[in-house]
């Protein structure tokens, strides 16, 4: 009897291993077909499927790696980049780094700034008319942004009769994603040079021409100085949540302020005040209309009460 129960004992357990054996190979070729595709989708099937397996770690560093892959590249959209950051609150640091640098380019219509009126992260072709309040003669502007939203090209048309083109060119590197390379305003070429610190984000930006800007960013890695110097002028912007908040030039010091929509998510600029001005007057106002998007519109700008003037956009997409 007791023969009976050891023989019965050693085949369960080697019907134990033989099922082990059986349920590794089934594991090894799960993963090894997710290491073929190296797609986020194939790591995910198998992370689902084989959460115990014995593969389980290294294939969540595959699928996270996938991930960066994914997005850190050139063929990746403004729109797709920015879908991620949205929806992933624990996003990994690589795509985050890439993001911050393309959207804190100073010619990224993120950052991008027109008669104070921010772009609102838009891509295509914007059309821009202005009319002034006291009758001076309106002014048609457009500018294209890339599907990165990267400024490629403006048009402003200012006093003089004939409107400024400009254009822009980036470089591109798999590590930092883009920076500004070249500007070329009216045929006279300005070519640029781009610093990273120590986490790779993006720093200074300077040309041979005297234009740089500064970057610096809180502890949270969110943007929050940009110091731009052109020649002798010196312009400082401080942001907090993306979003300027103060801005000091030429000795004066101007505050930011701002109205959250809840049916897009975005704050909208309402006002600039000069801070301690020692005399009345210095308020600027902004009322606008916005699209199912989020962007602008149409906006009406006072100063100190008093309409001066009205900006209206079209959206190519």
């Amino acid at each position: 009897m007791l023969a009976i129960i050891m023989l019965a004992q050693n085949l369960s357990a080697q019907q134990n291993v033989d099922e082990l054996k059986e349920q590794r190979f089934i594991e090894r070729e799960a993963y090894n077909t997710a290491r073929a595709l190296n797609t986020v989708d194939a790591w995910e099937i198998f992370i689902n499927n084989y959460p115990e397996s014995f593969y389980i770690e290294q294939a969540r560093k595959l699928r996270d790696a996938a991930i960066v892959k994914h997005y850190c590249n050139d063929k990746t959209t403004l729109a797709q980049l920015t879908e991620y950051i949205d929806e992933n609150t624990a996003h990994e640091p690589r795509i985050r780094t890439f993001y911050a640098n393309l959207v804190n380019n100073p010619t990224h219509s993120y950052r991008f700034e027109h008669m104070d009126v921010g772009f609102n992260g838009c891509t295509g072709r914007v059309d821009e008319h202005i009319t002034f309040a006291d009758g001076t003669k309106p002014r048609d502007c457009y500018f294209i942004f890339d599907d990165k939203g990267l400024l490629v090209k403006s048009s402003i048309m200012g006093s003089r009769p004939k409107p400024v083109v400009t254009t822009y060119t980036y470089r591109y590197d798999n590590l930092h994603g883009y920076a500004l390379k070249q500007m070329n305003r009216a045929g006279i070429k300005s070519d640029f040079e781009v610093f990273y610190d120590n986490n790779d984000k993006l720093e200074i930006i300077t040309s041979h021409s005297g234009q740089k800007w500064v970057m610096s960013y809180n502890d949270n890695g969110a943007i929050a100085r940009v110091i731009i110097t052109d020649g002798a002028s010196r312009r400082t912007l401080v942001y907090n949540d993306g979003y300027i908040i103060r801005e000091e030039t030429a000795g004066k010091a101007l505050r930011y302020l701002y109205d959250y929509d809840s049916a897009t998510f975005k704050k909208y600029l309402i006002g600039i005040n000069e801070v301690d001005r020692p005399t009345p007057g210095g308020e600027r106002k902004f009322d606008y209309q916005i699209d199912i998007k989020g962007r602008i519109t149409r906006c009406t700008i006072s100063q100190d009460g008093k309409e001066v003037m009205t900006i209206t956009r079209k959206f190519s997409n």
